[in-house]
């Protein structure tokens, strides 16, 4: 589609003002951003967020196609679900989505630690478990510097109390698996391609970490290739109406099951684990027993010291086995 042509077309189909912005903007930056880069690495994830950055590139720029190559990180923990979806993608588009493999999710938990409560709050952890005294500040910081803390890395004293706890029993806490099982494999792959750009489809609208290191949607780096996130300025509600004009249909994860994001499966970072168990043990039985293999001492201790509003264990799994429904109540203490 010729540049000419995008703003009558888009005017069309996006009456709203914000919406139209927000997704014209997005236009004139891939076009802009895609010819100035010659090897392109896209990360699909059979999320939400992907499918519509790989609706827009594939069906919208077709042009620049011939410098992209669509990557899925295989975790070792993947839903059904998701490969199905990315094996529909791949043919309603198209185009090829390569699969790599980092160290698996199982190994990196089992040799490094359990990912508990955040990312940020893991690593303090895992060097306070190891007698860092830098650690010392983190978890118990003096008024000057509490001050200075968000919210979301103070330590509540219900997370002081398991913390010592840990240590006390020797569990082992690291964040490794986001490294080891996803990072590590993206960038030996874009790598291995020659990749001068990275696209991603993070949101600032979805918060988080991400959203508070990134200050727009495209940064150039020194080492590695540089970082585009088309959607990056996206409402909630631009995300929704485009996909209601552009007919996308995400994975079954979303449409069926209820999901409001994917993200790695089974992970104890996330602040919803309840309902996406809830929904695995229904639709995917295997894979919510292999989280509570692997994740579940995790969900417990957190649980148990009621570290969080939210449970992380709902209190009713529904679950099939040989074909029939059962219920299973978690003890309450």
């Amino acid at each position: 589609m010729q540049r000419s042509e995008w703003f009558p077309m888009l005017e069309e189909r996006y009456p709203d003002w914000d919406t139209f912005s927000e997704i014209e903007h997005t236009f004139r930056r891939i076009d802009e951003i895609f010819r100035s880069h010659a090897c392109i690495s896209i990360s699909v994830s059979g999320g939400s967020d992907s499918d519509c950055v790989m609706h827009l590139i594939c069906t919208y720029f077709p042009e620049y196609l011939y410098k992209c190559h669509f990557v899925f990180v295989n975790t070792g923990l993947e839903y059904d679900a998701t490969k199905r979806h990315l094996e529909e993608a791949e043919h309603k588009y198209g185009v090829t989505i390569d699969r790599v493999r980092g160290k698996s999710v199982v190994y990196v938990v089992a040799h490094y630690g359990l990912p508990i409560l955040s990312k940020y709050k893991a690593n303090i952890i895992k060097g306070y478990l190891r007698d860092a005294p830098w650690t010392l500040n983190r978890l118990y910081p003096p008024d000057e510097l509490r001050a200075k803390l968000r919210n979301d890395q103070v330590f509540s004293p219900q997370q002081l109390e398991m913390v010592e706890y840990l240590k006390a029993n020797g569990i082992k806490v690291s964040a490794e698996c986001c490294m080891y099982s996803k990072k590590k494999p993206l960038l030996d792959y874009e790598k291995s391609i020659g990749a001068d750009l990275y696209v991603t489809g993070e949101r600032k609208a979805e918060g988080g970490q991400r959203s508070i290191q990134q200050r727009g949607c495209f940064s150039e780096r020194d080492k590695g290739p540089n970082k585009f996130m088309p959607l990056w300025a996206w409402s909630h509600e631009t995300k929704r109406q485009f996909k209601a004009a552009e007919g996308i249909r995400y994975s079954d994860c979303y449409e069926i099951w209820g999901f409001r994001r994917t993200g790695c499966v089974g992970c104890p970072f996330n602040i919803r684990i309840a309902e996406d168990l809830q929904a695995m043990a229904q639709f995917e039985p295997k894979m919510y027993k292999a989280c509570m293999h692997v994740f579940g001492q995790a969900y417990e201790l957190m649980d148990r010291f009621n570290c969080r509003k939210r449970k992380c264990l709902p209190e009713v799994i529904q679950y099939t086995i040989f074909g029939e429904c059962a219920i299973a109540e978690r003890e309450t203490e």
